[in-house]
């Protein structure tokens, strides 16, 4: 121990005069093996600094990041590294890596690494997300169910929310993005409250509820995308905000009924936002969920059968979609009421086919640059909430603007 404390003091002496790991053996009479022992030892020892920094690459749009620094240590693993090149490993993972040890002892190091794509994440991440997920604590006035009032099933419907869009005119806050989605939830499940007692809530999420797919901050499609948060942040952001709504309408109903509507710009991440919902609510038997991987879905509530799709189609040719659909169709004709919802559009719309109501969801989204510069502009931004009667079907529809 003592010899090796003394080879140690020799060889930090030494450092000085920028020789080869051979000179420091031949010096010390050992092998290059031990001089690469003795310095790993000096540089635990030594307190991790950086020198200076060489590069830094940004490449935004590729999602790469070089990165060279001169320090007195030499890092050993990923999280070292990490800390060293100040790589956020949550969001970057590191590809390639190497070190120099410099003639005056200090070590050149230098990284490679990119920014994650869907198949770097591991179920270990997510399980990790959820274990240290704790959703805000909510306060909410107990609502007073009065026997004067009667009971009915409503549709809360906050269709194509495009999280993460850029809009044109700054309002660009995500903080705000996401109290403003949680306040019309609230405020519409207000007004239901204040005349109603609520039965069962069906909640469809999705319809666009993100505005990319991908961390290339594309559609599901592959089309580029202004965004004001990249792939991650927006998903954990959109996560946070259904769960507060989900809990807070749970306070004003028997049932909150959570149905997957895929968009065409969320498909994939929508689908594992239902599974994390479903998950993380699974102790809750007052939260039940509709979630498979479908972009066709349905409910009957009473004597009326509602059908959702996103409606990126011709929404004309959706009732004969589920009079004639295998899982589907019994119910849509036993029904006394038949309705489809849909959104996609961006602006309120309600016709009847034979019949069966389709209805088109108004969307809280501004305007972006693609839609500015195709005219699709001045739609009112509202959402809705659908009240229905189990036996005289829909009954009556509040709206919130802003």
């Amino acid at each position: 121990m003592l010899e090796n404390q003394q080879l140690l003091n020799q060889l930090k002496d030494m450092l000085h005069w920028k020789k080869s790991k051979n000179y420091y053996a031949k010096s010390l009479g050992i092998s290059v093996f031990e001089v690469d022992q003795l310095l790993q030892q000096l540089s635990t020892k030594a307190k991790p600094q950086t020198i200076s920094t060489k590069t830094i690459k940004v490449d935004a749009e590729k999602g790469t990041l070089e990165s060279t620094v001169v320090c007195d240590y030499e890092p050993k693993n990923d999280k070292q590294l990490a800390s060293l090149h100040k790589i956020d490993l949550n969001n970057y993972v590191i590809t390639n890596y190497w070190s120099k040890l410099l003639p005056n002892g200090k070590f050149t190091s230098s990284v490679f690494s990119k920014r994650k794509q869907a198949k770097d994440y591991t179920a270990e991440d997510f399980s990790k997300f959820l274990e240290n997920y704790k959703p805000k604590t909510i306060t909410i006035t107990p609502v007073d169910r009065s026997k004067e009032k009667d009971y009915v099933d409503i549709e809360v419907s906050i269709s194509d929310y495009h999280l993460a869009k850029r809009h044109v005119d700054e309002d660009n806050n995500p903080v705000e993005r996401a109290y403003r989605y949680f306040n019309v939830a609230q405020s519409l499940i207000k007004k239901v409250s204040s005349v109603y007692n609520i039965n069962t809530i069906v909640f469809p999420i999705s319809n666009d509820f993100f505005h990319t797919d991908n961390y290339q901050n594309q559609t599901t499609q592959g089309t580029p995308q202004d965004t004001i948060l990249d792939y991650s942040s927006e998903y954990e952001l959109g996560f946070s905000i259904l769960v507060d709504t989900i809990n807070m309408l749970r306070f004003y109903s028997s049932e909150v009924h959570v149905i997957l509507v895929q968009g065409n710009h969320d498909r994939t991440k929508s689908f594992y936002l239902a599974h994390a919902l479903e998950v993380h609510f699974k102790r809750q038997l007052d939260v039940t969920f509709d979630r498979e991987h479908s972009v066709v879905k349905g409910k009957t509530l009473g004597d009326t059968f509602i059908g959702w799709h996103h409606g990126n189609c011709k929404v004309e040719d959706l009732p004969l979609l589920f009079a004639t659909h295998p899982e589907h169709s019994k119910a849509f004709g036993n029904a006394k009421y038949r309705e489809v919802h849909t959104g996609d559009k961006h602006h309120y719309m309600a016709k009847e086919v034979k019949g069966v109501r389709i209805q088109q969801m108004p969307s809280l989204s501004g305007t972006d640059r693609w839609h500015l510069d195709n005219n699709y502009v001045h739609s009112v931004r509202a959402a809705l909430v659908l009240v229905y009667d189990k036996h005289k079907g829909k009954i009556a529809e509040f709206e919130e603007r802003i």
